[in-house]
């Protein structure tokens, strides 16, 4: 498989990436289950335009700054044709944490473990590299519900196996955004709980041999809490009104050194939000026959550890 080939196959995770599959997230924070039994009943929401929630995603980054924990992340796909005749199966579980600095800068870092096994051959598993990220909030209008933020995404080279860790750095500047349909008029009201979110990200090698990628990604959702508390009560049960029905589609295009190919995938699912956690799942199906081999699948636990203790994780300095 290429090194092209091997970036658009990787499973995208929340923001663009610059490790061989999915972005992995950090595996030494704290049990998942322990945060359950800790949730407060009420919260203020992470990702706040106006009346609009932005839930985290998984595959294309939200553009929200905030304290909060991904653990586990778990994604599943089966890759193209390899030169043995095998659609090899991958599967990555990785975790994030990210901390906010400022009430509008958040500093993160994530890792993850993968591995890639096929009939009749030998496994291959490792780690990946680490990725250390930063994200600035520059953007923010309630009424229109947007938030626009900035940030870069570093792939730390030599920290990873030598399966899946590149030696060199990769750096990625990146733009992300979110735009919710609140202000539609009131004859459209059903169309107000639709929200879009995007990046835009460059991955630049530090070795010029590789090819510089392009990461575009978009989302669509629709957000039945914001029908509930924005439009109209339909008195549904609270199960459905937490659900956001959400599809991501994370691209890549090559740039350079003859690298031209671009691929990703199409992630149809759901997310279920709570007040201080959510829950999502979605299934990946390939933009080209080089991206992966049938449906794949995502799923993640995410805590927003400024909902869930905010004494405790209050940005470090109030400036903003």
């Amino acid at each position: 498989m290429s090194n092209l080939e091997c970036l658009l196959f990787r499973p995208f995770s929340r923001a663009a990436k610059s490790s061989h599959y999915a972005r992995g997230r950090s595996l030494v924070l704290a049990p998942s289950a322990l945060m359950l039994s800790l949730l407060p009943q009420s919260a203020h929401a992470h990702a706040v335009a106006g009346n609009r929630i932005f839930p985290a995603t998984l595959e294309v980054d939200d553009p929200s700054v905030a304290s909060e924990l991904t653990l586990p992340s778990i994604s599943w796909a089966r890759g193209p044709l390899d030169s043995n005749g095998n659609f090899p199966n991958s599967t990555n579980i990785s975790g994030e944490f990210d901390l906010l600095i400022t009430p509008r800068l958040a500093l993160g870092i994530s890792n993850g473990w993968n591995s890639q096994t096929a009939k009749g051959e030998r496994g291959v598993y490792g780690y990946q590299n680490i990725e250390v990220s930063g994200k600035y909030l520059f953007y923010e209008n309630d009424e229109h519900e947007i938030l626009m933020s900035a940030g870069l995404v570093v792939d730390v080279g030599g920290t990873g196996s030598s399966n899946f860790g590149d030696d060199t750095s990769t750096f990625t500047p990146t733009f992300y955004f979110g735009k919710g349909m609140g202000d539609l008029p009131d004859s459209m009201a059903l169309l107000k709980p639709f929200a879009i979110t995007g990046t835009l990200g460059v991955e630049i090698a530090q070795n010029r041999n590789n090819p510089d990628v392009l990461h575009p990604g978009i989302t669509l959702q629709y957000s039945m809490p914001y029908l509930k508390s924005a439009v109209k009560d339909y008195e549904l049960p609270d199960f459905f009104n937490r659900l956001i029905p959400v599809v991501e589609i994370p691209l890549a295009v090559g740039l350079n050194n003859g690298s031209h190919t671009w691929g990703g995938t199409i992630n149809p699912g759901v997310i279920y939000l709570h007040n201080t956690w959510q829950f999502a799942i979605e299934a990946s199906l390939p933009v080209t026959a080089a991206d992966q081999h049938g449906v794949g699948v995502n799923a993640e636990f995410h805590v927003f550890l400024d909902d869930l203790v905010p004494a405790f994780f209050r940005p470090i300095t109030g400036a903003n």
